[in-house]
């Protein structure tokens, strides 16, 4: 797995669109957050367009990203939101330049897109994290804003926290792969598929009705993908929805009776996704994690 150089003061950070639209007041605001923080700023072209409910149509998308991947000027690349819409614009990508000098990619949600094609077809590591549709909200002292440029200067978390009750103990050790439940099914049986042998899961999601969580989390189960992994985290499941005719299981319920007849640890809780905190995870990295009754420790 490749690792992009770590930033330093100074270094130049790019911001696009490559899905929903998002104002321009947000972007505006997102830039001066980072002139602050000591970075130089170069904002695509189209990020703040709207095509619908695109940040501009497939072709303006595209073309923002591809040219901040090519820049050699560039050394990070914040996607500015979520929504929909990467993955449209995924295969128009050249990624010949970005290889020769890659750079970190940071975004969550729809962006879990691009963080797949990054490791399971380039090996190249990511940031799932906070992206500048986030930072009116946030403080440059808020835990996951501090972490997430510590990652981006070159130092790795170990994340301590308390242990749900739904977890299931033990120790293990993988490389990082997944994201966003949804677009992880959307992308089964493409060339951005992970290959989950030995591998740890990352999986979070957002407004889903519950049935279709469960049936997100049997389609893993009965194509065996479940049964390789060596781990699973679980972040937030915000806003979930349910039928007049209720399912019977909340969302971590539904995750744990999915995965019950494997003995891998299993870690319910992890602050990532859409909530108010959102502690950024480098994906294709290497981690151990551990659970058991007084703790639970990720490490990278």
């Amino acid at each position: 797995m490749i690792f992009p150089k770590s930033l330093t003061k100074g270094s130049t950070i790019g911001i696009v669109s490559p899905a929903g639209k998002i104002d321009s007041e947000t972007i505006h605001f997102a830039e001066k957050f980072l002139l602050s923080l000591g970075y130089k700023v170069v904002v695509g072209e189209n990020a703040g367009n709207a095509y619908h409910q695109f940040a501009g149509n497939d072709e303006h998308r595209a073309s923002d990203l591809q040219k901040m991947l090519n820049r050699t000027d560039i050394d990070a690349i914040f996607c500015s939101r979520g929504g929909y819409g990467t993955g449209r614009i995924i295969d128009k990508l050249d990624f010949s330049h970005f290889l020769d000098n890659p750079k970190w990619i940071v975004g969550y949600s729809d962006i879990t897109v691009l963080h797949a094609r990054l490791q399971n077809e380039l090996k190249i590591a990511s940031i799932h994290g906070p992206m500048p549709k986030n930072f009116p909200d946030k403080s440059k002292d808020d835990e996951d804003m501090l972490q997430l440029f510590k990652i981006l200067h070159g130092e790795l978390p170990t994340y301590k926290f308390k242990p749900h009750l739904l977890n299931r103990n033990g120790d293990a050790e993988g490389l990082l792969i997944g994201g966003n439940l949804s677009l992880i099914q959307a992308l089964r049986s493409t060339p951005y598929d992970a290959e989950p042998h030995g591998k740890i899961l990352f999986i979070e999601d957002v407004s889903e009705y519950l049935y279709n969580l469960d049936r997100m989390m049997y389609n893993l189960k009965l194509s065996g993908y479940l049964k390789q992994l060596s781990g699973l985290i679980v972040g937030q499941f915000t806003e979930m929805k349910d039928n007049d005719k209720k399912f019977g299981l909340t969302a971590y319920e539904i995750i744990k009776e999915a995965v019950s007849e494997y003995d891998y640890p299993v870690i319910f809780g992890f602050p990532a996704g859409h909530g108010n905190i959102n502690m950024p995870l480098v994906l294709g990295k290497r981690i151990t994690m551990s659970a058991c009754n007084c703790d639970v420790k990720i490490k990278f």
